[in-house]
């Protein structure tokens, strides 16, 4: 019998899922509903041996990507897997969680439930599954060896890039002037700055990123990102 940690908002689906998974496949199923439940949820669990989670957390400051870096730093043993509905706007989300963390798989929401169910049985007994044919194309071929967590710290080199993701993380609607005055920094040192970024956010499959984009990218990634911001070396 294996435990499992279900993370979804959608809380009485996911409740229903949690008894078919424990009726169905005889594991015990710990669910969250929220992102805030992650931390407490894991803290009841004496072992984690698969952790399955929505991407979409429409009404949270963060997403499921968040939780799966929260498991997956605290049970580095457990194995991922991430449920989606796969739709557009979760696209580069699942793409992050899928080449930044060792997920086993992904399981499209509208699969049969017989489906569902047999990838679950499937990484919990050989480790991985099948990606889901209806999610297969919003994700690469081969994850891309380049791209690592640790990466991340190339994007902060120092205190002033620093300053200039932390600026756009506190911004809505970035403009060059809305970022040099959230960071104090000069207007051309906030222009010089992202050119000098843009070779490594190619890493990170962004292309002559606007600000906007940057800052996207920022929100979306800061559970990778915020380490580097707190420890950047001095200009």
């Amino acid at each position: 019998m294996a435990q499992l940690l279900l993370v979804d908002d959608a809380s009485a689906l996911a409740e229903l899922f949690a008894d078919v998974i424990r009726s169905t496949l005889g594991h015990e199923v710990a669910v969250a509903v929220t992102l805030r439940d992650v931390s407490a949820v894991l803290g009841r669990l004496s072992r984690l041996d698969l952790a399955v989670v929505d991407l979409s957390f429409p009404q949270e400051p963060g997403s499921g990507l968040d939780a799966l870096v929260e498991i997956h730093a605290a049970r580095p043993e457990a194995l991922l897997a991430v449920i989606t509905q796969g739709d557009d706007w979760v696209a580069e989300l699942l793409r992050d969680a899928w080449e930044l963390l060792p997920v086993a798989t992904v399981i499209s929401k509208s699969a049969p439930l017989a489906y569902q169910l047999d990838a679950i049985s499937q990484v919990i007994e050989h480790g991985c599954a099948p990606i889901d044919p209806a999610i297969q194309p919003l994700l690469p071929l081969h994850r891309p060896s380049a791209r690592t967590v640790a990466r991340f710290g190339e994007l902060v080199q120092h205190a002033g890039h620093a300053k200039l993701w932390n600026a756009l993380l506190a911004s809505t609607d970035p403009s060059y002037k809305q970022i040099a005055d959230l960071s104090g920094l000069k207007l051309n040192t906030v222009k010089n700055y992202r050119v000098q970024l843009l070779p490594e956010l190619e890493v990170h499959g962004l292309h002559e990123p606007t600000l906007r984009q940057m800052r996207d990218f920022a929100v979306r990634c800061k559970a990778f990102l915020t380490p580097f911001l707190n420890v950047a070396p001095t200009v």
